[in-house]
C-alpha cells in the first residue's frame, strides 16, 4: 500500500465525502474501498484546481538552461528547455520579442540563452493552502469520485456547480495577492464591456 498522505490531504478528502452526502473517511491510510479511491484520485483532484488559476501560494520563477537535443530540431526554434518537475501549468515565459512554444513539458524558443518562467507547481505541503482552496480541492475530489459513490445525476451536477463556485471564491480572495497591475509587465487594457455605451 503506497504511503499515507499529509493529515491535511486526509482532511480534504474526508470533505469529499461529506459533499456527497456520505460517511467521511478517516484517512488516507484507511484500508477502506473509499480510502483507496480517494488516494487514486486526490492528486488530479489538486492538479485540476491547481491549472485553473496562477495561484500566488503556488507560483514559482525558475531559470531554464537549454538541454541538448534528442529528437528532430525545430528549424524555427532550435534552442530547447525542460520545464521544472513540478510544473502543472506554464503561466509566463520571459522572452520579450522571442518566439517560443511548449511542447509538453519542454520549451522550444529561438532565444539562445538562459529562460525564466514563471508557472504554478504542485504544492505538496497541503497544511499551507488557504482554507477555500482546500475547499475547491474537496470539491474537485468529490466529483471525481462521484461517478461511483453517488447514484443521483442531480447530486452529480450540483456538485460540478459547487466545485465551479468554490474555484471563483479561492481565486477571488487570492487575486489581492499583488498590485494592482498585470503580471506580465504589459500596460493594463480597458474593459470593453465595461466600457460599451448604448
Amino acid at each position: 500500500m503506497s504511503a499515507p498522505q499529509p493529515i491535511a490531504a486526509s482532511t480534504i478528502a474526508a470533505q469529499a465525502f461529506r459533499y456527497m452526502e456520505l460517511a467521511p473517511i478517516g484517512s488516507f491510510a484507511d484500508d477502506s474501498p473509499q480510502a483507496s479511491a480517494a488516494r487514486e484520485q486526490y492528486t488530479l483532484a489538486l492538479k485540476t484546481v491547481l491549472e485553473a488559476h496562477d495561484w500566488s501560494f503556488a507560483r514559482r520563477l525558475a531559470g531554464l538552461a537549454e538541454k541538448a537535443e534528442t529528437d528532430t530540431t525545430d528549424p524555427d526554434m532550435i534552442h530547447l528547455y525542460a520545464l521544472p518537475a513540478d510544473c502543472v501549468a506554464l503561466r509566463h515565459v520571459y522572452a520579450p520579442c522571442a518566439l517560443w512554444r511548449q511542447d509538453g513539458l519542454e520549451i522550444r524558443s529561438e532565444l539562445a540563452e538562459k529562460l525564466v518562467v514563471r508557472y504554478t507547481a504542485l504544492t505538496q505541503n497541503e497544511a499551507l493552502l488557504p482554507a477555500s482552496f482546500q475547499t475547491a480541492v474537496s470539491l474537485a475530489l468529490a466529483v471525481r469520485l462521484a461517478p461511483q459513490y453517488v447514484s443521483s445525476r442531480t447530486k452529480r451536477s450540483e456538485l460540478k456547480l459547487d466545485l465551479q463556485e468554490a474555484i471563483a471564491a479561492a481565486w477571488n480572495a487570492d487575486r489581492h495577492s499583488a498590485s494592482h497591475a498585470r503580471l506580465d509587465g504589459r500596460e493594463m487594457q480597458p474593459d470593453w464591456a465595461q466600457e460599451a455605451t448604448w
